[in-house]
C-alpha cells in the first residue's frame, strides 16, 4: 500500500505539471482579455486530432506533426478572438452572456471533431519504456510531458517578464486604459493573447498525445480541471494557479488510487468548493473590497 502511494504521489506531480500549463492558458486569457475561455480544453481536443492526422493519416513523424500543429492551434485561437469574443467585447455583453456563448462552442467543436474523426478512440502509437526506480513505476511519457511543462512555463514566465511584448500583455492585464496611453494597442494585444493561448493547448496536445487517446468528449473533464485549478488559486494569479495545479494533480491521484477515478474527481471538486467557501478569492487571489 505505501509503495502504491508513493507511486500515486509522484504521479500526481507529474500530471499537476500539465495541468499547470493548462491553468495558465486559461488564466493568461482571463488576465488579459477578461474572458473565460470555457472551451479551452476543447481547444486541446483539437489539437490532439491534428496531430493523430498528421502521424497516422498523413504519415508524417510525431514531432514535425507536434510542430506543425502549433500554428494552427495559435490561428484558431487568433480567429475565436475576431469572430467570437471580439463581437462580444463591441456589444459589452454581460459575463453570463459571455460564458453562454463560449459555452456553445463547446458543443461546436464537439460535434464538428464527431463529424470528422467519428466517434470512436484515435491515438498515436509512441513506444516510449516504462521507468522504474525501485518501487517507483513511472511512464516515459509522463516524464516528458512534465519537464516539458516547466520548460514551457518558464519560458513564458521570461517572455511576459522580459520581452517588450510580454510587458505590454501584463500592462494591459492590470489596466487597459493606462496601457492605452503608454501607446498600447490593446485590441492586438488581445489577438497575441488568443494566439499565445491557441500555441499553448498545442503544445498541451503534443505532450498528451503520447499518453492519452482522444475522442470529441475528451476536452470537458479537462476544461473543467483547468476551470477550478484557476479559481482554486485565485483567478489572475498564475503562481496561485501552478499550486493548485499541484494540489489537485496529488489529490485526484492518491484518490484514485484508493477508490477510484471518479472519487478523485469528486474529492477535488469538495476541495475546490471547501476553498472558496472559506476564501472566496483563492489561494493566492487579491481580495476585492466592495
Amino acid at each position: 500500500m505505501v509503495e502504491l502511494l508513493l507511486n500515486a504521489v509522484i504521479n500526481g506531480i507529474l500530471l499537476g505539471g500539465v495541468l499547470a500549463l493548462l491553468a495558465f492558458g486559461l488564466n493568461l486569457i482571463f488576465g488579459v482579455v477578461k474572458i473565460i475561455h470555457l472551451a479551452y480544453g476543447q481547444c486541446v481536443m483539437l489539437g490532439m486530432y491534428l496531430i493523430y492526422t498528421f502521424v497516422d493519416l498523413l504519415g508524417i513523424p510525431l514531432i514535425p506533426a507536434c510542430l506543425l500543429t502549433l500554428p494552427l492551434t495559435g490561428a484558431l485561437g487568433v480567429a475565436l478572438q475576431w469572430l467570437v469574443i471580439n463581437p462580444l467585447l463591441r456589444a459589452k455583453a454581460n459575463p453570463l452572456t459571455q460564458l453562454l456563448a463560449l459555452a456553445g462552442l463547446i458543443i461546436v467543436f464537439e460535434n464538428l471533431a464527431q463529424v470528422i474523426w467519428g466517434a470512436d478512440l484515435r491515438g498515436v502509437k509512441v513506444p516510449l519504456p516504462l521507468i522504474n526506480f525501485g518501487p517507483i513505476f513511472l511512464r516515459a511519457s509522463n516524464l516528458i510531458a512534465f519537464f516539458g511543462a516547466l520548460l514551457t512555463l518558464l519560458s513564458l514566465y521570461l517572455f511576459l517578464h522580459k520581452t517588450y511584448l510580454g510587458l505590454a500583455i501584463r500592462s494591459t492585464a492590470q489596466n487597459v486604459d493606462s496601457a492605452r496611453l503608454m501607446g498600447i494597442n490593446p485590441g492586438l494585444i488581445y489577438y497575441t493573447t488568443m494566439a499565445a493561448g491557441g500555441i499553448l493547448t498545442g503544445i498541451i496536445a503534443a505532450f498528451f498525445s503520447p499518453i492519452y487517446a482522444v475522442h470529441p468528449h475528451f476536452g470537458g473533464s479537462f476544461t473543467m480541471m483547468a476551470f477550478i485549478i484557476v479559481v482554486l488559486g485565485g483567478m489572475g494569479s498564475m503562481l496561485g494557479g501552478f499550486i493548485g495545479a499541484f494540489i489537485i494533480g496529488i489529490v485526484t491521484s492518491v484518490t484514485a488510487v484508493l477508490t477510484s477515478t471518479e472519487m478523485g474527481e469528486i474529492v477535488a471538486l469538495v476541495i475546490f468548493i471547501s476553498v472558496i467557501l472559506v476564501r472566496p478569492q483563492g489561494l493566492l487571489g487579491i481580495k476585492i473590497s466592495r
